[in-house]
């Protein structure tokens, strides 16, 4: 139960009423000037305060300034405090209210300017507790009209809920409801609209749901029929698969076989081109070894043709030296003898030279033919290589698909048999909805529903209630 405004703001006792006296005398002389300042924060044009007003405030100062809160005061108050709600908002008036408490307190402060400063503060302290005391039972005026708005908010929207929990979709909330839930009615009233709207699609839409079952149910028959045809012919496509995944893995097999074949061969070609790189360095080592050989022979050649000469001129001096140079001359003999042996070995030795220096030319020529050719091999075979390595990569490629398509198709068949299974729940489940949507027509019948035809005006026949 909610407090009287009455029983909270009560009279003061003697001591404050002293106070509170004191104070009237001393802000009285102003209270005018005040009055003006705070009702010019509510009407700024306002140049003066009526006398009739101003008699009403000075009694009601009176009133608050000596703690008077009796029943005179209260009824006094309640006509101002009709009056000040009526011709503007809360926020408005406590503007104008904190301009009359700030004047009152400043008008009293100049008046109270030779007491001591105890006696100031306790002065305020009076003026501002009885402004206060004042403002709240003003406050309660807008607090009691604000609850009768919500008090009278609360039933339109509780019969607006009523209605709704009597399924009665005719129900609307009328335009004379508190301001404040303007938007909830409309809110309301739009929100019932849909539902009714709903309600009749509902209706129909009920009856074709019950057909549609009927047909829900032949179609999962058939389904249920094909699924399982699906299913045979998934089984011997997927013994198909997994023939011809048997076959390419085992080309895939042959292939790297094949490539690693391919991958020696190349590594043979590569030591066989080294090796004829070294016979075509050795061949010319001996071509080059004969050249040396041949310059040795014609300098063995120019030693015996010189040894001749000297043999000759040894045999010549033998004869002119008669008896005594007989035996030189034998010498001689042998000298050039031994000279044209070592000429004729010289030029046995450069035929032969010769001879094989044509051998090692046709020789070097035949490797270096051979190392052209080993060359090409080895660029075929690093080439056969690598289409062998690609058809083996492929292979990979294609036996590893195929084994994913043997295990796509292995689920798929896994799928259809699950969605035959699916079929026959799904056709159990059209015989439950069937039975629902019956049950559903029951419940829907009990809705009271406006006339589905419009009315004059271009309006739906409605119940409007506030």
């Amino acid at each position: 139960m909610q407090a009287r405004i009455q029983d909270l703001v009560k009279p003061w006792d003697a001591d404050a009423r002293s106070k509170g006296a004191i104070v009237h005398d001393r802000v009285s002389p102003h209270l005018r000037d005040v009055l003006l300042a705070a009702y010019r924060k509510v009407d700024p044009g306002m140049t003066s305060v009526p006398d009739a007003l101003y008699a009403t405030e000075a009694q009601k100062f009176r009133h608050i300034a000596h703690g008077d809160f009796t029943a005179d005061y209260f009824t006094l108050q309640a006509g101002l405090s009709k009056n000040i709600a009526d011709s503007t908002d809360y926020a408005t008036y406590l503007k104008g209210y904190g301009a009359y408490c700030g004047k009152m307190v400043a008008a009293l402060l100049r008046e109270s300017q030779k007491d001591d400063v105890d006696l100031r503060c306790s002065l305020a302290e009076s003026a501002i507790a009885s402004v206060f005391a004042d403002l709240t039972v003003t406050m309660a005026e807008y607090f009691r009209r604000e609850t009768e708005v919500d008090d009278q908010a609360q039933a339109v929207l509780g019969r607006a809920l009523t209605a709704l929990a009597e399924m009665d979709l005719t129900h609307r909330v009328g335009d004379d409801v508190p301001a404040k839930i303007s938007d909830a009615r409309r809110d309301y009233n739009a929100a019932t609209d849909a539902l009714e709207a709903t309600m009749r699609m509902i209706t129909g839409a009920s009856a074709e749901v019950g057909s549609g079952v009927n047909n829900i149910n032949h179609a999962m028959a058939e389904l249920s029929e094909r699924s399982e045809e699906q299913a045979r012919m998934l089984e011997r496509a997927a013994g198909s698969i997994a023939q011809v995944s048997t076959a390419v893995g085992n080309n895939a097999k042959a292939a790297r076989e094949a490539t690693g074949a391919a991958q020696t061969a190349s590594e043979m070609m590569t030591r066989s081109t080294k090796e004829m790189e070294e016979a075509q360095d050795a061949m010319g080592s001996i071509s080059r070894s004969s050249d040396e050989i041949s310059k040795i022979v014609s300098v063995i050649d120019e030693i015996s043709m010189q040894t001749n000469l000297l043999a000759l001129n040894a045999a010549v001096e033998a004869a002119r030296a008669g008896e005594a140079g007989a035996g030189f001359a034998v010498v001689a003999q042998e000298v050039r003898q031994l000279a044209h042996r070592s000429a004729d070995g010289a030029k046995t030795i450069r035929d032969l030279i010769q001879t094989s220096a044509e051998h090692v030319g046709r020789g070097a020529k035949v490797i270096d033919a051979i190392g052209i050719t080993l060359n090409d091999t080895t660029e075929h075979v690093t080439k056969i290589n690598e289409l062998l390595g690609q058809i083996a990569a492929r292979a990979e490629n294609q036996a590893s698909a195929f084994k994913d398509i043997n295990e796509s198709v292995s689920n798929i068949e896994g799928f259809n048999q699950s969605n035959a299974a699916m079929a026959e729940e799904t056709r159990a489940a059209a015989n439950g909805l069937d039975t629902s949507a019956n049950r559903l027509r029951e419940q829907v019948s009990k809705f009271r529903l406006g006339q589905p035809g419009w009315s004059g005006g271009g309006q739906h026949r409605y119940a409007m209630a506030s």
